[in-house]
């Protein structure tokens, strides 16, 4: 599978985090948000990701990435100087694509052609991570042949979904990740928001 990890900073400091972690036959994808407008934000994202490297071992199905989350919310939430986050985890197996999130980024399959699914459709916006009661929903789809993307709200929020697919289909994976961020620049040449993605080849 290949996979390209873009980011890119919207605002003085950039907030987001991701990951992309080859475990064998299969492959550890996440993205992270940190909580804009208050402290520790940056904090929070940063350690969400180091948690799921730490507890990788674990989550050899959906339900313990649920839990994984869970327990990323309350380490979280005890840390002095983390605020908040929102994530995306995704596992990526050679028979299908597993995982949970919280927040407002989100992951899609676009397959190679017809409508894409949002895997995080159910998701709960709110609590996030590092609240102390952050309610992770699991999502679990078979691996066929397309895309899989994962994305913070600052490209997922500015621009269309035709437009996502169409990049995402039309471009070979690197390409198409460092197009999709051009996707919600301003003519300035600045971004309305910090955004981070993961484009991966099924």
């Amino acid at each position: 599978m290949n996979a390209s990890l873009q980011t890119a900073a919207g605002n003085p400091e950039n907030q987001d985090r991701g990951l992309i972690l080859n475990d064998g036959p299969r492959i550890i994808l996440c993205v992270a948000d940190g909580a804009g407008g208050r402290s520790g934000g940056t904090e929070a994202a940063a350690l969400a990701v180091k948690l799921i490297c730490q507890g990788a071992y674990l989550l050899g199905e959906a339900d313990a990435c649920v839990e994984s989350l869970r327990k990323m919310d309350e380490v979280i939430a005890k840390d002095p100087i983390a605020g908040e986050t929102t994530c995306v985890l995704a596992i990526v197996t050679p028979d299908e694509i597993f995982g949970a999130s919280v927040g407002d980024s989100g992951g899609w399959w676009i397959p190679e052609s017809g409508i894409h699914v949002n895997l995080t459709e159910a998701q709960q916006r709110k609590p996030f991570i590092g609240s102390g009661s952050a309610l992770p929903v699991s999502f679990r789809h078979k691996n066929q042949p397309g895309n899989l993307l994962l994305a913070t709200d600052g490209l997922l929020k500015y621009t269309s979904a035709d437009r996502i697919v169409g990049i995402c289909r039309e471009q070979p994976v690197e390409v198409a990740a460092r197009q999709l961020i051009e996707l919600v620049r301003y003519p300035s040449g600045g971004l309305p928001d910090d955004v981070t993605l993961i484009l991966t080849k099924l």
